[in-house]
């Protein structure tokens, strides 16, 4: 037989294939436990930035993330349903992920006009029952409140976090103040609505007012913006501006925390213990 006859080319061919396979998926196996580590210290990068506590100037391998989020975020599970805080899961367990709550009917509801928790002005179609979010606490006292908000823009869901400054909240809704805002998952284009990433307009954020003396949300981002409630739209970007002041509208709003900051500023020393 042929060393170069079509039958060997196959042999080897085959073979090949079945090494390769086994050599790609033996690395993948190997590698998820990295992965997961590494898009986990992600999303605490993000909370940190979002609340202000990542050092200025640094880059991520100068910061031990996971070091820096233990000593400053408290993670607590809110109830959606009950509007308060709940210990039936343990914060960022599993099966309350979002990507897993949304494939779960008991762990998350539609959100279409006709639900009782309203319009989903947002885009996401179903909202989870359960949601982890971050405290920074000075002491018993709240200071800053994390939360994990979504919603769609041109091309793509937006997956962020807003940061909301408790440090002179008083039981005037006006009294609080945005601490941070961070994008950290979209695909909308680049040097237009991509411009969430951007530092400079995400500064434009902080100290921003969320709501007047009624609850309503007004937080809002606006072309020449101005006052205490507005931020400057982004440049060629509309459908994605107007993706996030809806995501606002709807998290800060009845449907997502609302009720929830309402009872913070109800409890003077922002105790949320469950």
């Amino acid at each position: 037989m042929q060393r170069d006859s079509i039958a060997n080319t196959f042999r080897v061919a085959i073979l090949l294939c079945l090494v390769c396979s086994v050599a790609v998926s033996s690395l993948a196996v190997g590698l998820r436990s990295t992965q997961k580590e590494k898009k986990e210290e992600f999303r605490q990068q993000n909370i940190l930035k979002a609340a202000g506590l990542w050092p200025t100037g640094s880059d991520v391998g100068d910061v031990d993330t996971k070091a820096l989020f233990e000593e400053h975020i408290r993670p607590v599970v809110i109830d959606f349903s009950k509007d308060k805080l709940t210990k039936a899961f343990s914060p960022g367990a599993p099966e309350i992920e979002t990507e897993a709550a949304l494939r779960d009917e008991k762990l998350s509801k539609s959100i279409d006009g006709s639900e009782d928790t309203g319009t989903d002005i947002a885009g996401i179609r179903r909202r989870e029952v359960y949601a982890t979010i971050y405290e920074v606490r000075e002491g018993d006292r709240l200071k800053t409140l994390v939360l994990p908000i979504r919603g769609y823009g041109l091309w793509s869901t937006l997956w962020g976090f807003i940061a909301i400054d408790f440090s002179n909240a008083t039981d005037d809704p006006q009294s609080l103040k945005v601490a941070g805002l961070t994008y950290y998952k979209h695909a909308e284009t680049p040097g237009l609505g991509g411009e969430v990433d951007n530092p400079s307009w995400k500064k434009n954020w902080n100290d921003k007012q969320i709501f007047d003396e009624k609850w309503t949300v007004q937080l809002e981002v606006a072309k020449n913006a101005s006052g205490n409630y507005q931020v400057d739209a982004l440049s060629g970007a509309t459908l994605t501006s107007n993706g996030v002041s809806n995501m606002l509208l709807y998290w800060l709003g009845e449907p997502g925390y609302g009720p929830y900051l309402k009872s913070l500023l109800e409890n003077k020393d922002g105790r949320t213990d469950p």
